[in-house]
């Protein structure tokens, strides 16, 4: 600090100075000639000095200022303040090259205004800014002279509006006036867009932009264009609606020309440390060909997707989640605006699952509703209630014994009980409706099934035995009651209702061990190799529990048998006494290579790899049978090559021949065509995943599944690129063979392909991505996709083509990437082999 040529220098009025100077700038207090009081310390510093002018009533501060009160701070190079005015002034200043350095720049909560000038007025809570460039939410704001007004609104002249974060953008809308409304629009006058300096003749009379945090509500803009089928079209349009900070809805709807419509209502909600999800709804109505015309049809489908999960941190004892994905069959086969992934789907699944635990106890209570539809077949499975109630294994001897008591053989025999309800319907799709509600509950089947197991385990160095008695109880409420009608020469099968029981029970041991080979080696890369076998033998014995029921039952009165349980849903008790010897051998084997990028001179690192994950073979030989005493042969293997080739097989063999009508004899396959087994289904999957290193980092390999370039074929739903991985390729083998028995002969059911996927930087910001296979078997491509995405930093392009099959198609988007301007954008989609083009906007 230094003294005032024309005054007397005094810290007293300097202190006041500096108070009301701070106050001022952050309009965080009220001033008056005499003095003020301030809610907050304040804090300031300049780099340079601070000067006090008691003529003009003036305060000065120089070089790097810095005032900061509460959450607020401005900082310039030259800051000064009036006390007749109760006006601040910060500015810059030219440094040596005439280059003005030190801009004044406002921050509070996050929010940073950078100005040429700002100059305030703190008791009219005022300012006027000079050259202003802000970020409100998503936007970026230029302005060339702003004014403040005292309820915070901002009004501007001569700027222009952004979402491109470049001090020069690369677009925007250039604008001769402009309102920011804090939380909660910006209003532009008339408007025109340029991109870089070049104006377009995109031009608007007004424009009106969000401003409010967590999102607004607005139109959802649809696109349009013509579908040879369907008519002309618009697609997505809707209304979107916060409707908390916890859950939003969205209500988004299609219509066509010729008199298709669709209807979908989707919604996300989420509490924190409590749950989350979301649920989609959609209903369409779909029209083919022209009322007046035979061929004309009405198809109305509707589709539910529901996900929620329970924060497990929310309940100790309680856990809730849902996965609900059920509709009718023809609802994404037919639907023209459905993703690629739903298309391809013939399979949809729902479970909706209630858990309660016990605390300290082992008892646990779950409850499930389980759907399971094929839309091929149009098949329903449902399951409404599926109840189950575990105990976990308990050691009831070990808690009997006395403290300090030696342990006994028996205290590690542990039991554990399992009770089962299910209600379970199988049924087609043309039956379900409310009106054949009384005959879809008839045809509903239910029971209760208990289980009971006591087990033990036996160990000492080389061995370890496993003995276990196990008894079913099957409770059926329905039953099965056969009989021939001579009068109507039929067989008549009638479901009664009323309560049976059918118990089975089974008891055995497992003899299981291990044996070590290792294998050194001096010199080279190769150290050692370690070969594990894990043989194992095991007797069961089930007695003859069996429930059949012989009699004149068959057609003409002929002898048959059939059993009352049939029809239970947990099956029936096994018919005839079981003795099964069952054998098996399990190998693994590991290598111990040299690492020779972590080794050196003085010290030798060692890696392990992996040759052979699981071999196993095991069959079995039931003493109790007549005859055909052994069971198929089961081989299967899996294997990480080298640590980049997946390798699983899985592969069945009977050594038993066949008589002329497919059915296994007692003659070996070897006495009659000299194979030592005969093959009845082979499984064979090969696949690799490998990845480019990442720039700066070596080359992986991994069995992960990556975000894909574009998460479906529709480029409006595209995923966050990774340009730090320049190409990832996944290709995946599989063969799959069924031998099974004609009328004379035997035939093979064959199937084989390759699939692959991948992407590919193909620029700095392009990327390519690529989805398809080859079916060896049907000789022709599976469904393929090319994706291209490029990254143009505010924008982005996607580029779709499937360039063959029933959804052949090919569509390009490019739009603004802030969601405030998502509806900004020009699309061209070409569907269903469709000859003529269409823009969407």
């Amino acid at each position: 600090m230094w003294r005032e040529a024309t005054g007397i220098w005094s810290l007293g009025p300097l202190r006041m100075a500096a108070v009301f100077l701070t106050a001022l700038l952050v309009g965080a207090a009220t001033s008056t000639a005499h003095g003020q009081a301030l809610e907050l310390e304040v804090r300031y510093e300049a780099r340079d000095s601070i000067r006090y002018d008691l003529k003009e009533q003036m305060v000065y501060l120089y070089g790097a200022a810095t005032v900061s009160y509460g959450d607020v701070q401005l900082s310039a190079d030259r800051i000064s303040f009036g006390f007749k005015n109760e006006e601040a002034s910060a500015f810059g200043a030219p440094d040596s090259t005439g280059t003005v350095v030190g801009k004044p720049r406002l921050t509070q909560d996050g929010h940073v205004i950078d100005a040429d000038s700002i100059r305030m007025n703190l008791r009219t809570k005022t300012g006027l800014i000079r050259e202003v460039r802000t970020q409100e939410q998503e936007s970026w704001v230029h302005a060339s002279l702003s004014k403040r007004h005292a309820n915070g609104e901002v009004h501007s002249k001569g700027g222009m509006l952004t979402t491109c974060d470049r001090p020069y953008p690369h677009y925007h809308f250039k604008v001769g006036r402009m309102m920011v409304v804090p939380d909660d629009k910006i209003v532009a006058g008339p408007t025109y867009m340029k991109v870089g300096k070049v104006p377009t003749p995109l031009a608007l009379p007004f424009g009106l932009f969000p401003n409010k945090k967590g999102g607004s509500s607005g139109v959802l803009i649809p696109t349009w264009g013509s579908n040879e089928q369907l008519g002309i079209f618009l697609l997505n349009g809707g209304w979107y609606q916060p409707i908390s900070e916890h859950m939003d809805l969205s209500v988004t709807g299609d219509i066509y020309s010729r008199g298709s419509w669709a209807l979908r209502m989707g919604s996300r909600y989420r509490t924190r440390y409590r749950y989350t999800g979301n649920l989609d709804l959609s209903h369409s109505t779909l029209l083919t060909s022209d009322p007046e015309f035979p061929d004309f049809s009405k198809q109305q489908n509707f589709f539910v997707r529901w996900n929620h999960q329970v924060d497990p941190k929310a309940s100790l004892t309680d856990r809730f989640s849902a996965s609900v994905n059920l509709g009718t069959s023809q609802n994404f086969t037919n639907n023209f605006n459905s993703s690629f992934n739903d298309y391809l789907s013939n399979t949809f699944q729902s479970n909706i699952a209630w858990t309660h635990l016990w605390p300290g106890k082992p008892f646990n209570l779950a409850a499930n509703l389980r759907h399971s539809q094929n839309t091929l077949n149009r098949t329903f499975d449902i399951t409404a209630p599926a109840i189950t109630f575990n105990m976990q294994r308990v050691f009831p001897f070990q808690l009997l014994r006395p403290i300090g008591a030696p342990a006994r053989f028996y205290d590690q025999i542990g039991f554990n009980w399992t009770t089962n309800f299910d209600n379970r319907l199988s049924t087609t799709e043309d039956q379900l409706g409310f009106n054949n509600l009384p005959a879809l509950l008839g045809r509903m089947q239910n029971g209760i099934r208990n289980t009971l197991a006591v087990s033990t385990t036996f160990k000492n160095r080389f061995f370890a035995l496993n003995p276990e008695f196990r008894m079913t109880d099957r409770l059926y409420f329905k039953y099965l009651e056969q009989r021939f009608d001579p009068e109507a020469d039929a067989v008549v099968r009638d479901t009664l209702s009323g309560f049976r029981r059918a118990p089975d029970m089974s008891l055995g041991a497992t003899l299981t061990s291990k044996v070590y080979f290792m294998y050194t080696y001096r010199g080279g890369k190769l150290k050692a190799i370690r070969h594990v076998l894990t043989p194992s033998a095991g007797f069961s014995f089930r007695p003859d529990r069996g429930t059949d029921i012989t009699g004149p039952f068959g057609p003409g009165g002929t002898i048959t048998s059939y059993s009352p349980f049939d029809i239970g849903i947990y099956g029936k008790p096994a018919a005839g006494a079981s003795g099964l010897l069952n054998l098996g051998l399990i190998q693994n084997v590991e290598a111990k290579v040299r690492d020779g990028k972590n080794s050196s001179a003085d010290e030798e690192v060692t890696k392990k790899l992996s040759l052979l994950d699981f071999l196993g073979i095991n069959t079995s030989y039931d003493m109790l049978r007549d005859s055909v005493r052994w069971s198929p042969i089961n081989i299967a293997t899996r294997a990480a090559l080298f640590n980049k080739l997946n390798l699983n097989l899985v592969s069945l063999w009977d050594p038993y021949a066949t008589n002329a009508q497919g059915q296994r004899i007692e003659q070996s396959e070897r006495s009659l065509s000299g194979r030592l087994a005969r093959m009845t289904s082979t499984n064979v999957a090969l696949g690799f995943d490998v990845k480019s290193k990442r720039y700066g980092q070596a080359l992986t390999n991994t069995t992960s599944n990556d975000q894909q370039v574009v998460e479906e074929t529709d480029p409006s739903k595209g995923a966050p690129v990774n340009f730090s991985l320049p190409w990832r390729l996944g290709v995946n083998y599989s063969y799959n063979i069924n031998r099974f028995w004609t009328a004379t002969e035997y035939t093979d059911l064959q199937s084989q392909s390759v699939l692959f996927n991948g992407d590919l930087n193909i620029l700095k910001y392009w990327k390519l991505g690529f989805s398809s296979g080859y079916d060896m078997v049907a000789q022709e491509l599976t469904p393929t996709s090319l994706n291209l995405y490029w990254d143009l930093h505010c924008w982005e392009f996607n580029l779709n083509a499937i360039p063959f099959g029933l959804r052949k198609s090919f569509m390009f988007r490019i739009n603004v990437k802030a969601s405030i301007l998502r509806d900004m954008k020009l699309e061209q989609r070409v569907p269903f082999g469709n000859q003529g083009g269409q823009y969407l906007y």
